[in-house]
């Protein structure tokens, strides 16, 4: 895992705390914030179609069209 430095070169940089971790604790981690992530993305599905059903019905296809661009 790297992140990029804020100097001028825009090249990445290694975590060292990341880089100090057993193999073992690293790929809970990962796995952790993988799963955060598809949690996040559930969530985010379920609140936008929950607000997109409580508009009134023909509005709906339009405000999905608005938001996503028709996806």
């Amino acid at each position: 895992m790297t992140i990029r430095r804020g100097d001028d070169e825009g090249g990445s940089a290694g975590l060292p705390a990341l880089q100090r971790l057993p193999v073992r604790e690293a790929r809970d981690l990962f796995e952790l914030v993988r799963a955060a992530g598809a949690f996040e993305a559930a969530t985010m599905d379920r609140s936008i179609d929950s607000l997109v059903g409580a508009l009134p019905r023909p509005l709906r296809r339009v405000a999905k069209k608005i938001m996503f661009g028709g996806r």
